[in-house]
């Protein structure tokens, strides 16, 4: 088996994160196999375990990179929005979140049957560390002064529900979808923060 200097490893593992990205959006983590990784990125099926311990955990990784640059784009919203009413802070984030996945299509294709595949083959220690990103984006709107009725992890997994509520309406007409988010969107904000949004 090869050894790698580091900046062989560092090569390795962007082109491993980038050509599994593109084989997971166009076959799905299903039907890739580490063979189909190994071969795109040049390297033996034995090397790609120096790198991860299956394709499930590669997943997670570009997952959890592409969702830190969305909560890093909406730290700018919520310091632009400052001042304002928190339910139509946390009405901008939403939005604001929505339009950012559509550029990540690893992300909008993640489905009940990837999550139960990622469930399966990932430690609890890492799938936890990825459930708790959520919080993150919690996190970063009470750090900015917005304050909840609820828990952060209460308010995540709403967000959370509402996000998979988004994806289930892809298939819908536009203004199908938009107006059975704002109608979704409205009534928790409303629950969480004790305000309604006035736009």
């Amino acid at each position: 088996m090869p050894r790698f200097g580091e900046l062989e490893k560092i090569r390795i593992k962007q082109r491993l994160l980038e050509e599994g990205e593109r084989l997971f959006c166009s076959y799905g983590l299903k039907k890739v196999t580490i063979d189909d990784i190994a071969k795109t990125v040049n390297i033996a099926k034995a090397s790609f375990y120096k790198f991860y311990e299956g394709k499930e955990y590669l997943f997670l990784d570009i997952a959890q990179n592409e969702q830190k640059e969305i909560f890093d784009a909406l730290e700018v919203v919520l310091i632009k929005s400052k001042g304002r009413p928190d339910a139509e802070r946390v009405k901008l984030v939403f939005s604001a979140m929505s339009g950012l996945m559509m550029k990540y299509p690893l992300l909008v294709g993640i489905d009940k049957e990837t999550v139960e595949i990622i469930a399966r083959k990932v430690s609890p220690q890492r799938l936890l560390e990825y459930s708790m990103q959520g919080f993150d984006a919690v996190n970063a709107m009470e750090k900015h002064g917005i304050k909840f009725r609820y828990e952060a992890q209460v308010v995540s997994q709403l967000f959370q529900s509402l996000y998979q509520s988004w994806i289930v309406l892809q298939g819908q007409p536009r203004e199908i979808q938009e107006q059975v988010i704002r109608i979704m969107l409205d009534g928790i904000i409303n629950q969480i923060t004790g305000e309604e949004d006035t736009k």
